[in-house]
């Protein structure tokens, strides 16, 4: 399948992800993990643009919306048509066919690429000529959506990781090694990457801090993949009654 058009609407956005999601069904690609949880979050933020009272500046978020999900959908396209996306997506994307790695571990790759990177950069390029800080109310507001990615995760993998639950008696900092990297950037660092870029008085420089913030997010995508002895020892406890069926996994998570 060929590179697709940028997406220009969150509609687009959605219609997007749908085709990933049936192809990683088809597939059993593990993609799809990532790709149905996002289009469920970008279906309840269309949901709040169009009842009007959610964000302050509803278009101005739809733009946000879709510079957003374009950065991973253009990763994505690159991976698939052999080239090399940004660094941090190449370490998610590069973890895809490794069957060893938890299903926590695939969406906690693709969630720190996408938050602790593109969201700062999206939001500097939608901002770029006005004032930044007039989208942080709204910016504010949309970290609380994606905030509840992680709270969908966590009950979704219930059904397909039933240990997954009972991971913080086997090895309770585990899950912090694995969500807290994603979530720092939901607090502070996709902001202040925004407000960097935002500031930042020519493209060589914004050129320099993406990619020094990028090689950062990189890091702690192979933190992720690889923690260490601690999850190693509850790897294999939650993995033996983990589902191994990645199209049903992916039904599941869309759900």
């Amino acid at each position: 399948m060929p590179s697709s058009d940028p997406p220009r609407t969150i509609q687009d956005v959605i219609a997007r992800l749908e085709a990933i999601i049936d192809e990683a069904i088809v597939g059993s690609g593990r993609i799809g993990y990532f790709a149905a949880l996002y289009q469920r979050v970008t279906v309840s933020v269309r949901r709040a643009l169009l009842a009007g009272n959610v964000f302050q500046d509803g278009p101005r978020m739809e733009r946000l919306d879709v510079a957003f999900a374009g950065r991973f959908l253009e990763a994505w396209d690159q991976h698939r048509d052999g080239h090399s996306p940004s660094a941090p997506w190449r370490v998610a994307l590069s973890f895809l066919d490794d069957p060893e790695l938890l299903i926590v571990q695939h969406l906690g790759l693709a969630m720190n690429a996408h938050i602790n990177l593109d969201l700062g950069i999206a939001a500097a390029e939608v901002m770029e000529g006005k004032v930044l800080d007039e989208l942080e109310p709204d910016f504010d507001t949309i970290n609380g959506i994606l905030g509840r990615l992680i709270g969908i995760v966590q009950v979704q993998l219930a059904e397909v990781s039933p240990r997954f639950a009972g991971i913080e008696r086997v090895a309770p900092v585990a899950e912090n090694r694995i969500f807290g990297k994603v979530l720092d950037g939901l607090r502070d660092e996709a902001w202040a990457l925004a407000r960097a870029l935002h500031e930042a008085p020519d493209a060589e420089r914004r050129r320099e801090l993406v990619e020094r913030r990028a090689e950062e997010v990189a890091g702690f995508g192979r933190d992720i993949a690889e923690p260490g002895f601690i999850l190693d020892k509850a790897e294999d406890w939650i993995g033996a009654k983990e589902s191994k069926d990645v199209r049903y996994n992916i039904q599941i998570l869309g759900e």
